[in-house]
């Protein structure tokens, strides 16, 4: 040890504290720790979940998130569906033209209608929650149902901005449409009103799969595309129902 006075060696820190551990940048780099809080915010969960769904729900289902922050998910999500059904059916020309030909007494309460739908929207993504953690415990999933809405919840936040875009292509091929004819065709803008139901399919599936420790998306993926196109006829069929009665 050195003397009172003496500079200081390596050999002198050597004596006192042993052998000190060795640090390199590269280690700090891929620092669990450093990571987790790297991604700690929303914007960059977010770029994380378009590059690898699966690891940035397991990251959420680690942080053992409470049921406010879950809900928070869902009401965000709410809050970007609307701005694209906005987009889609009040700003667009299409839109306009409907809301035109719509009763008066209709049309005064359309925000009581948002608010309703904003309502059983909500609700409905528990209930859809539940009933896909309950067949996913059947076909062997080892999540809960708290697991199961963490996992759908953000899902839905994620893939809503992906349904705003399409909400937006829409609204310039509707104002393009009077200048090339074929943007108002329904072939043309197929993609587009279909992009943010992809979205939604497959952000869930990854993290439906991942929620239940299932190796593999792809399944999953299947399963809710086949649900989702049933529900796409199953609509349709109710919507023509209705109105050959009307």
């Amino acid at each position: 040890m050195a003397s009172k006075g003496e500079p200081v060696t390596d050999k002198d820190l050597y004596e006192d504290y042993g052998d000190l551990p060795e640090i390199r940048l590269s280690d700090l780099e891929q620092d669990p720790e450093l990571i987790r809080l790297e991604q700690s915010t929303l914007s960059a969960r977010i770029q994380l979940s378009f590059s690898d769904m699966r690891k940035a729900t397991r990251l959420l289902l680690d942080e053992n998130p409470t049921e406010p922050r879950l809900l928070f998910f869902v009401l965000m999500s709410d809050v970007i569906f609307f701005l694209n059904f906005g987009l889609k059916f009040v700003i667009s020309p299409t839109g306009a033209q409907m809301e035109d030909a719509l009763p008066e007494e209709f049309a005064g309460a359309i925000g009581g209608i948002i608010v309703l739908c904003f309502l059983l929207r909500t609700g409905s993504l528990y209930l859809f929650s539940g009933a896909v953690a309950f067949i996913c415990r059947i076909f062997g999933g080892t999540g809960s149902w708290r697991d199961t809405r963490a996992g759908i919840f953000w899902a839905s936040l994620v893939a809503a901005p992906i349904g705003v875009l399409g909400a937006v292509i829409l609204l310039i091929m509707g104002y393009g449409a009077p200048y090339v004819p074929f943007l108002d065709a329904p072939l043309a803008q197929l993609p587009a009103q279909l992009i943010g139901v992809i979205a939604f399919v497959f952000f869930v599936s990854a993290a439906v799969a991942e929620s239940h420790g299932f190796k593999r998306t792809s399944p999953v993926f299947m399963a809710f595309s086949l649900l989702t196109v049933a529900l796409l006829f199953g609509g349709l069929y109710v919507v023509e129902t209705i109105s050959a009665a009307l």
